[in-house]
């Protein structure tokens, strides 16, 4: 199950915002898939049960879901600028030209928004087929006062606490392969016992550059697993080691959200992420030992796309995705209904 639409690509150039998110990056990873089953189509997410603020109270303080959603257009934009890191030391703009911004920040969150309700659905899909994956989402940075590197609410944490209090599920697995740590979820289910948080990541560069050891987003996961800079010949055994580690150490959940960052990429674009250099090789054997490993088990995995940057990036979930559809039943089965 492929979830898709145009509108839920949050394309940063028309805000203004100079990250190095491709605008097209999904739809290029779509278009490419569609040439091979022409029968995929847009998901209809107008049809889709939208994130409620009763959602998001579950998760996200009161204070940071005033400001955001609030009257006060001053508090708005100061939480996107914290956000996206769009204000520097000295309180100039940084990697933001309002002369540029063609769309007002209130079509940003609502398009934040949208991906939260496809994150969702993609939980409900795999619930119901196995597998899904939504070309978009994975805001694993948002914590719960506010939002972080890139990433304004956690679609991912919302999603799961949805689908518990829907009754859907009872536990969750966030496995998180994004190359920055994922620092949000860990701290928003720091008390949590019923969804567990795996990440694999480089172990040194932001986040875990910033503050102090007392900081939020130094809590740790479930399970860590720190990449040091020329051990990326360990990645994959590493990997492998930390999933089975954590399925002899926890009950398997009734659902995985994989958190199915392409920076990692040695060709990934964002200065940030260069700590890990994996071939594309590499990163398709990562992809493919996840999939396994949660298949032979009969856990449902849905999948984010979270960071990817520069134009290349489309190329790593391209090349999974392709997989899944020429090895599995995935194929003949592709919808978006």
């Amino acid at each position: 199950m492929i979830l898709y639409h145009p509108d839920c690509d949050i394309r940063f150039s028309e805000y203004g915002i100079e990250i190095p998110i491709v605008d097209d990056r999904a739809e290029s990873v779509f278009t490419a898939l569609k040439y091979l089953y022409p029968f995929l189509v847009y998901t209809d997410y107008k049809s889709i049960t939208p994130i409620s603020q009763e959602d998001l109270k579950r998760v996200h303080t009161k204070e940071y879901l005033e400001n955001l959603f609030g009257p006060s257009k001053e508090e708005r934009e100061n939480e996107i600028f914290k956000c996206y890191e769009l204000i520097n030391e000295s309180g100039q703009f940084e990697r933001y030209n309002p002369k540029n911004q063609k769309r007002d920040f209130l079509d940003l969150i609502q398009t934040v928004l949208t991906q939260m309700s496809m994150t969702f659905k993609a939980g409900e899909f795999a619930l119901e087929h196995g597998f899904s994956y939504f070309l978009g989402g994975g805001m694993h940075h948002a914590m719960s006062f506010g939002g972080r590197g890139f990433c304004l609410l956690n679609d991912l944490v919302v999603s799961l606490r949805k689908l518990q209090f829907q009754k859907k599920i009872k536990t969750a697995w966030i496995v998180d392969v994004d190359v920055h740590k994922g620092d949000g979820a860990p701290e928003i289910l720091k008390n949590d016992l019923s969804i567990k948080t795996f990440s694999i990541h480089m172990k040194e560069g932001w986040p875990l550059n910033s503050g102090t050891l007392r900081d939020p987003w130094f809590i740790p996961s479930t399970m860590d697993i720190g990449i040091d800079v020329g051990e990326d010949d360990q990645y994959l055994a590493r990997l492998e080691a930390g999933l089975l580690e954590m399925e002899e150490q926890h009950s398997l959940p009734d659902l995985v959200l994989v958190v199915n960052g392409a920076d990692p990429y040695e060709h990934d674009a964002l200065p940030s992420a260069s700590f890990i250099n994996l071939t594309r090789e590499q990163m398709l054997a990562r992809d493919q030992m996840l999939y396994h490993f949660f298949k032979k088990r009969n856990i449902p995995q849905a999948y984010v796309m979270a960071g990817g940057y520069g134009a290349r990036s489309y190329e790593i979930y391209l090349q999974f995705l392709k997989f899944v559809g020429e090895n599995t039943s995935f194929g003949p089965k592709v919808s978006s209904r």
